[in-house]
């Protein structure tokens, strides 16, 4: 089943523009083109959820460019990259879970200010180094 760009952008949730820009920078393969109209597979929403995922995870397009374009075995590239990331990752859910522990205890805090409160010491002073 082929679809056009407008299903694509409905289905995907990427504007039409961006499947364009995507086509121009290579992310993805030029479609099939009937009556002039692009039609796209139904494998393009595969491929537009892991460019969404990389770029959530912090990835450039230039890097995403890499991760699906690399098809040397043991895909080098990939793991040299994905590796790097991961650590950023990582540093990310770390903060994040700091965040959460800190607003978690904001919710509960009773005291007038930030500065004047005694509740949230440990919380405040769990800080990592």
């Amino acid at each position: 089943m082929s679809m056009s760009i407008g299903e694509v952008a409905r289905r995907s949730g990427v504007a039409a523009t961006t499947l364009r820009f995507y086509e121009d920078e290579g992310l993805l393969r030029t479609p099939d083109r009937v009556g002039g109209r692009r039609r796209y597979a139904e494998s393009v929403l595969t491929r537009l959820e892991v460019i969404g995922l990389c770029k959530a995870a912090g990835f450039s397009l230039d890097e995403i460019g890499v991760l699906l374009a690399d098809d040397v075995p043991g895909r080098p590239a990939s793991h040299s990259l994905a590796e790097s990331k991961l650590i950023d990752i990582d540093r990310q859910m770390a903060t994040l879970q700091r965040a959460r522990e800190i607003i978690e205890w904001a919710m509960t805090c009773e005291c007038v200010s930030v500065d004047a409160c005694d509740c949230g010491t440990h919380v405040l002073s769990d800080q990592p180094s």
